[in-house]
C-alpha cells in the first residue's frame, strides 16, 4: 500500500515537472520578438518618356447644323427629301400650299393698280389747276379778274400737289406690300440654305404649320464632313487644358479607328451636374468617310504635357505631399533600409511620374510606405 502511494506521488511529480517546463517554453516563445515584416516591393528610378493626359467623356456633334424653318403659314403639300439624304444649296426641301399666298399677291397687285390709276387722275387735275393758275395770273395782270380768284387758283394748285405727294407715298407702300406678298409666295417653296445631310424631318405631308410667333422647323441639315467633339472636362482638370493641345479618341465600334484633333475652344460657361462642375472643351475631327454619327459617346484623351527621357518612378511610390508641393518617398540606402526623402515631381501619366529633383537614376524606392507593409503583415498574421 505504501509502495503504491510512493509510485503515485513519484508519477504526479514527474507530470508536474513536465507541465512547468511546457509553461516555461510557452512563456519563452511568447516573449520572443516577432520577425520584422518583409519590405514592400520596390521600384527603380529610371529614364522614360512621360505623356500627361486628361481623360473625359465626349459627345459627337456636327460642326455646322442648321434648322430650316417655314417663314409663312400653310399646309405641307410635299416633302422632297428623306432622312439621311445629302442635299446641296438651293435644293427644294418642302413645298407648302401656295394658293393663299397667290391670292394675297393678286390682291396686292390690284390695290397697286388702283392706286396708280388714282395718281393718274390726280395728275390730270394738277395739270388743269396749273393752267387755271396761269390764266388767273394773266387776267390779274390786265386787271380783268379779282385778286381773290387768283389766290383761290393758287391754293387749289397747292392742295392738288400735296394730295399727289400723299398718293405717291401710298403707291410706294402698296408696292412694298406687293413685294412682301411675292416674297411670301416664294417662301412656300423651302430650299436648302447650305449643303448638308438631312438629320431631322419633324413634319409630314398634309400637316398645317403656323408661322406667327415661332418659326416652325421643317428640316434640320448638318454638315457631316467635319464633326465637333464636345468634351466635358471636370473642374479639377480644366486648368491643365489649353487651346491647341492634341486631343484624340477611339471609337468603340468596328475596327476601333483612332481620331485626332486640336483643342479649338474652352467654353467659359460651365455645366453643373449635382455638385459637380464641368467645362465643355471643343475640337474637330475629319469625317468625310462618314463613320462618325451625331450623339455618339466617346472617351477623349487630351495631351496636357510631354517630356522625353525624364527620370521617373512609379506613381504608387509617392507618399504624403508637403505644403511646398514636394512628395515624401522611401529610398533604400546602401544597407537596404528605407529612408524618407522629399522630391519634386513634374508630369505624370498615371503609371509613372517625372522626378525633377531629389532622386538619382538607379536608386530604389518602396512602392508602399513601410508602415502600410507592417500593418498588412500584422493583419495577415491575425487572420
Amino acid at each position: 500500500m505504501r509502495q503504491g502511494r510512493a509510485w503515485f506521488k513519484s508519477r504526479t511529480f514527474r507530470v508536474g515537472v513536465v507541465l512547468v517546463l511546457m509553461a516555461g517554453i510557452g512563456a519563452y516563445l511568447s516573449l520572443r520578438s516577432a520577425p520584422p515584416p518583409p519590405l514592400p516591393p520596390t521600384g527603380e528610378a529610371k529614364t522614360a518618356d512621360v505623356v500627361q493626359t486628361v481623360q473625359a467623356a465626349g459627345v459627337l456633334q456636327p460642326k455646322v447644323k442648321v434648322d430650316v424653318g417655314a417663314q409663312v403659314s400653310g399646309q405641307v403639300r410635299r416633302i422632297h427629301v428623306q432622312l439621311g439624304q445629302q442635299v446641296h444649296k438651293g435644293d427644294v426641301l418642302v413645298s407648302l400650299d401656295p394658293e393663299l399666298a397667290r391670292n394675297d399677291v393678286a390682291q396686292a397687285e390690284a390695290a397697286l393698280a388702283q392706286q396708280a390709276a388714282l395718281i393718274e387722275s390726280r395728275q390730270a387735275d394738277l395739270k388743269l389747276a396749273k393752267s387755271e393758275r396761269a390764266r388767273q395770273v394773266r387776267l390779274l395782270a390786265g386787271e380783268a379778274t379779282a385778286a381773290t380768284e387768283a389766290e383761290r387758283a393758287e391754293v387749289e394748285l397747292d392742295k392738288l400737289e400735296a394730295d399727289l405727294r400723299g398718293q405717291g407715298a401710298s403707291l410706294k407702300r402698296l408696292q412694298a406690300e406687293l413685294d412682301k406678298r411675292r416674297l411670301s409666295l416664294g417662301y412656300t417653296t423651302i430650299t436648302a440654305p447650305t449643303d448638308g445631310v438631312v438629320v431631322n424631318l419633324p413634319v409630314q405631308e398634309g400637316q398645317t404649320v403656323i408661322a406667327v410667333q415661332v418659326t416652325p422647323v421643317m428640316v434640320t441639315l448638318a454638315n457631316m464632313d467635319e464633326i465637333t467633339v464636345r468634351t466635358r472636362v471636370p473642374e479639377a482638370d480644366i486648368a491643365l487644358i489649353k487651346v491647341g493641345q492634341r486631343a484624340r479618341f477611339v471609337t468603340l465600334a468596328g475596327e476601333a479607328q483612332r481620331y485626332e484633333g486640336k483643342v479649338r475652344v474652352i467654353q467659359p460657361v460651365p455645366e453643373r451636374a449635382g455638385n459637380a462642375v464641368f467645362y465643355n472643351v471643343l475640337f474637330e475631327v475629319d469625317n468625310r468617310a462618314r463613320k462618325l454619327l451625331p450623339d455618339m459617346t466617346v472617351q477623349v484623351s487630351v495631351d496636357t504635357g510631354e517630356v522625353k527621357n525624364a527620370l521617373t518612378i512609379p506613381t504608387v511610390a509617392l507618399g504624403d505631399r508637403a505644403d511646398d508641393g514636394r512628395f515624401t518617398v522611401q529610398v533604400l540606402d546602401a544597407a537596404g533600409k528605407p529612408q524618407p526623402r522629399q522630391l519634386r515631381t513634374g508630369l505624370q501619366d498615371g503609371a509613372k511620374v517625372q522626378v525633377v529633383d531629389g532622386l538619382k537614376a538607379g536608386e530604389k524606392v518602396l512602392l508602399a510606405p513601410p508602415a502600410d507593409a507592417a500593418s498588412g503583415a500584422a493583419s495577415a498574421a491575425s487572420s
